[in-house]
């Protein structure tokens, strides 16, 4: 009220002058929550408990807390003594039948009103003394009153509780026996989630019985289930109880002895329906295993990899999952199902059959992505991506990936002098995952429930810049992925080699470069040997979760082990001017860390906050001053700051389209180049909604972002990273649509420049109400 009135004084005289006014709107929105009660009932507002006891060490306020819970029913929903939704039952009429738009009000935006007769205190009660019970008081005592005026029609029910001092666990007897079961619930004894002098809880209880049949289902109990574990409890003994952990009679045979694999059969050409053990094929046996069908779809040794059942052995509930998520881990299989056939009991011990069951995906997909390029140099063009995937390349589930990428772009806006100037680019990638450790070392982790990939990766790309250059590029990286936890990703490239080769510079582009020689040095031939790292954090995929994460830092190296060898074999450190070359070309040295982290709130099921944020640092050293020009960042663009083109914005306060530096005038050539930075900050910001469910959605977003340099470069000057740098963020905001069918996303979202460094204090273009607005087309969402 305070703060309303510094900014609009009238409103307190107003409040003042009006306040009988709203005191009569309380009053009558009273009286009409009360309209449609019946006679003889009350309107139920809720209910309180008050929990007292002679021992000063109970923690009454927790049992409240706790006694609380159990209250029913819940009031109408209330607002500054207002019941809204209630006034608007009534008002569409109460209990008479309404139609059309006034009976979808009713019933969507009211509620009828909750009355005392649906109360019930002596039920409520009765889940009150459970929940003491469960806690340890044993003799406990409830009563209840109800307050209630017949002139205000509206009821509250009061309920207090007596208890004395809780009871605490004095013994703890686990099964006795000889038998195999009782000796393995005794061994699982000194793990035990029951102590003594502990209080008795019966939460605790249920937990200990989960983690008991936990372990027996690591110890071949497979028909085992933790009901058939009962708790004999003695309270009888002053505020002390003793507790003995017994098997239920009825527990059948079966689940009382350990089983062993007696054979383990795999199936790789399952069909649902199919029966099991019909195939026309013969088995191959290998390894004890039966495998169906021959080898020519799969070989056995690989399939047997994501195996961890084995012939003799106990049945593990770990071992079977882990054999069922590393199967479908391979990316080869639909479907992946491990079933159970008990056989006749041997002695002590159990027998199983275990029939692994895998239906085969597609294995081939060819896919073709079309996609537009708009960049801030006025260039614009088609891009097209072509992809081939084998999810079994070499018949041991490997995964190969092949990509054909080509784009051509030509200046269809800006200087007049250059219009007609086209860029094209073509290349090829090729990754090979192969889903097993391929190591000079002995490594293979058993223990995973995910399968471990070893990663080979090869690209080519040539560039062709009419006017300026032409340019090859080669990559080899070689590296590892493999997951912890469901949520957990590691991803380590302890190889990474990229060659870059300027050919064919014109005289214009040659001269562009000695006047500016942190252009020129980032794009020297340029030869990167080192390796990096990743990891990953993501419960982005579990579903229900009211707040999801993605968390993601990583590190790349280059030169500091060929930097550490050429400066023992040169006996000198690394020079820029006089670089350490492997066969004749200058290695890149240079740090690299950056952070990736996403949060989603959802605050429906289908109203969610998406959040991002992205930061980056380069540091160039030894034999570089400058990072390479492809490991610069750069900023802007459709899943970016969405305001501006494609990497347009900065680096700093530096604007490319100030063509004149002093006395000394600058090529607007360099205004082709993309901008570029050493360290790079950008936080986005979407709230996201239906527009017509399912698939058409709509979203409300803001980003805000931009790229620095290390390094003062006098040709771009306001670039390097200083104090102030908050002030020098650029930030767009806009709204889009998107069409979302499951298996791909087309995204429309138009931004306008709230703020752009380049401009006098930050302020942004001015072309209409809110600048000059930006449309991007893409696929997918932007984070």
């Amino acid at each position: 009220m305070i703060a309303l009135s510094t900014y609009v004084p009238f409103l307190r005289s107003s409040l003042l002058w009006n306040l009988p006014l709203v005191v009569l709107l309380v009053t009558l929105a009273g009286c009409s929550s009360t309209k449609s009660v019946p006679q003889g009932d009350y309107l139920y507002i809720g209910g309180d408990i008050k929990v007292t006891s002679p021992v000063p060490e109970t923690d009454t306020e927790h049992l409240e807390s706790e006694l609380n819970a159990a209250i029913r029913p819940q009031p109408n929903l209330s607002f500054l003594g207002m019941r809204p939704k209630l006034w608007i039952y009534n008002a569409m009429g109460g209990k008479r039948e309404r139609k059309g738009v006034a009976n979808w009000i009713k019933t969507r935006l009211g509620e009828p009103p909750v009355l005392l007769s649906e109360a019930h205190p002596d039920r409520v009660k009765g889940q009150m003394l459970n929940r003491l019970y469960n806690n340890g008081y044993f003799s406990p005592s409830i009563e209840h009153s109800v307050d209630s005026t017949s002139k205000r029609k509206m009821a509250m029910v009061h309920y207090a509780a007596t208890v004395g001092k809780q009871y605490t666990i004095q013994q703890i007897q686990f099964p006795q026996g000889n038998d195999s079961l009782s000796i393995a619930i005794r061994e699982t004894e000194p793990q035990s989630l029951l102590k003594v002098n502990d209080p008795y809880n019966l939460e605790k209880l249920i937990a200990e019985r989960l983690r008991v049949n936990e372990i027996l289902k690591e110890k071949g109990f497979f028909f085992f289930d933790e009901g058939y574990i009962i708790y004999h409890v003695d309270s009888t003994l002053n505020n002390k109880v003793n507790i003995y952990i017994r098997i239920k009679d009825i527990a059948p045979k079966k689940a009382l002895i350990p089983y062993r694999y007696q054979q383990v059969s795999i199936y790789t050409d399952f069909s649902l329906g199919d029966p099991i053990g019909d195939s026309e094929t013969p088995p191959v046996q290998f390894k004890d295993y039966k495998y169906y069908p021959d080898e020519e779809t799969f070989k056995a040794k690989t399939i047997l990899n994501a195996v961890f059942v084995e012939n003799g052995d106990l049945y593990s509930r770990k071992r079977h999952l882990q054999t069922v998520n590393r199967l479908m881990d391979l990316g080869t299989f639909k479907f992946a199902e491990v079933r159970f056939t008990p056989l006749d009991s041997i002695g002590l011990d159990g027998r199983l059959n275990a029939d692994i069951l895998l239906t085969q995906a597609k294995k081939k997909s060819v896919r073709a992505e079309v996609q537009t390029v708009q960049k801030s140099n006025g260039y614009a063009g088609p891009g097209i991506t072509v992809s081939f995937r084998n999810r079994n390349a070499l018949r041991g589930a490997e995964l190969l990936l092949v990509n054909l990428v080509g784009s051509f772009e030509s200046q269809i806006s800006g200087d007049s002098a250059r219009s007609g100037l086209t860029s094209m680019e073509v290349g090829a990638d090729a990754e090979m995952h192969v889903p097993r450790i391929i190591s000079p070392f002995n490594i293979r982790l058993s223990s995973s429930l995910y399968q471990p990939r070893t990663r080979f990766a090869l690209g080519f790309r040539f560039i062709n810049r009419q006017e300026f250059f032409q340019q090859n590029s080669f990559n080899f990286e070689y590296g590892y992925s493999w997951r912890q936890r469901a949520t957990t990703q590691i991803q380590l490239n302890p190889v990474q080699v990229q060659y870059s080769r300027l050919i064919n510079p014109t005289p214009a582009f040659e001269a562009e470069l000695l006047q500016r020689p942190f252009l020129a040095r980032a794009f020297d031939q340029q030869l990167i040997i080192g390796g990096n790292y990743r990891f990953i954090y993501n419960t982005q995929g579990i579903e229900g979760s009211k707040h999801q994460f993605y968390i993601s830092p990583g590190l790349d190296l280059s030169g500091g082990l060929w930097g550490l060898f050429y400066r023992v074999k040169n006996q000198r450190p690394a020079d820029p001017e006089n670089p350490n070359r492997f066969r004749g070309q200058a290695l890149s040295q240079y740090v690299k860390i950056d952070l990736e982290t996403r949060y989603n709130f959802n605050i429906t099921s289908k109203l969610v906050l998406a959040t991002r944020f992205l930061g980056g640092y380069g540091l160039p050293y030894g034999n570089s001053t400058v990072l390479p020009y492809i490991k610069q960042y750069g900023i802007g663009g459709p899943n970016s700051i969405r305001a501006f083109p494609a990497r347009s914005i900065g680096p700093g306060l530096y604007d490319p389209t100030q063509l004149q530096q002093g006395d000394n005038p600058v090529s607007q050539s360099f205004s082709y180049f993309d901008q570029t930075g050493d360290i790079r900050l950008e936080g986005n910001a979407e709230f996201r909604f239906p527009l017509l469910d399912p698939y058409l959605k709509g979203a409300f977003f803001v980003d805000a972002g931009n790229i620095w340099l290390v390094s003062e470069d006098p040709t771009r000057p306001g670039g390097k990273f200083s104090g102030d740098f908050m002030s020098q963020l650029a930030v767009g905001a806009g709204a889009g649509v998107r069409v979302d069918v499951q298996f791909f996303v087309i995204r429309v979202d138009l931004a306008y420049p709230l703020r752009d460094p380049t401009y006098p204090n930050g302020g942004r273009p001015t072309s209409g109400l809110f600048g000059k607005g930006v449309l991007n087309l893409a696929i997918g969402y932007p984070f």
